[in-house]
């Protein structure tokens, strides 16, 4: 919960620098990619906050959404993803050589779009009004809103770019890690026409102690699509799910360069399915 005001804190004093320090061009971009990537570990400690039951830190989680503009997350992640992930209906999931630049743009648009989808499924039910306060999403974007309205009050056009650039770093960073966790591996569909249920074997693996202490073990993401509400310190390693080379840093670099992506993580894809190819159709 600490994450909370130290990033809020951090956002508000690197909006101050980014527009009075007297950075160069360059500079800039790095000031904006800095706290952007300060922004995608802030994501992390959301993700942690937001599988929990309890109400205050569900809310600390989506508050840290709302800095970063992608409080879509919290409902898509929990309702969408989980349930589809790794099959056709998930845009978290990559699929078998699609690429980095192919894959992101898909996620941006589908995962904003189905997060207001399912929030709208669930009001229906509840026979609740669409565009009222009761939809969540409102909340949390009216928050992103004020913060983009308060720096530029405070800052002109350029505290709204800083805000803006490093939510949008922020969330990047959040989807480029969504396509390493899952890239290539598929849920296989039954008899009946439904998917197996999710096991330790449908997320790529990665047990690298620094790594995963600054990530909070989210690179155990095997174990945590297996269990989703476990805590991050109780989270398993899987040594016979899919193991990634590296931590996530590495791969992030990785995935930006397709070809040196799927020279390396394509022949892990085609051991995983050995016998099985037509998995990866």
């Amino acid at each position: 919960l600490s994450c909370v005001p130290a990033y809020f804190i951090l956002l508000l004093w690197g909006g101050h620098q980014f527009v009075n320090y007297d950075f160069s061009l360059t500079g800039k971009l790095g000031w904006l990619f800095s706290i952007g990537i300060i922004g995608g570990l802030a994501i992390a400690v959301a993700h942690e906050l937001i599988h929990k039951s309890n109400k205050l830190e569900k809310n600390a989680g989506g508050f840290l959404l709302s800095m970063v503009c992608y409080s879509g997350f919290k409902v898509e992640h929990l309702r969408g993803h989980h349930a589809h992930v790794s099959t056709p209906e998930d845009a978290s999931s990559a699929r078998f050589n699609q690429s980095l630049y192919q894959f992101l743009p898909h996620a941006y648009k589908h995962n904003f779009l189905n997060a207001w989808i399912l929030e709208k499924q669930k009001l229906v039910r509840r026979k609740q009004k669409v565009i009222s306060f009761q939809n969540e999403l409102i909340g949390w974007y009216g928050i992103s809103l004020l913060f983009l309205i308060g720096f530029s009050l405070s800052y002109g056009w350029q505290g709204a770019v800083y805000f803006l650039a490093q939510s949008f770093i922020a969330l990047s960073l959040l989807e480029i890690v969504n396509y390493l966790e899952h890239y290539g591996l598929h849920r296989r569909k039954l008899a009946n026409g439904r998917y197996e249920p999710t096991n330790p074997k449908h997320s790529w693996n990665s047990n690298y102690f620094l790594t995963n202490i600054l990530l909070f073990h989210l690179q155990r993401h095997s174990d945590h699509h297996a269990h989703a509400t476990r805590r991050y310190q109780v989270l398993r390693d899987y040594p016979d799910s899919p193991q990634l080379p590296a931590g996530y840093p590495t791969m992030v670099l990785l995935a930006l360069i397709p070809p040196l992506w799927r020279k390396i993580m394509n022949p892990r894809v085609h051991s995983y399915y050995k016998n099985e190819e037509e998995q990866l159709a």
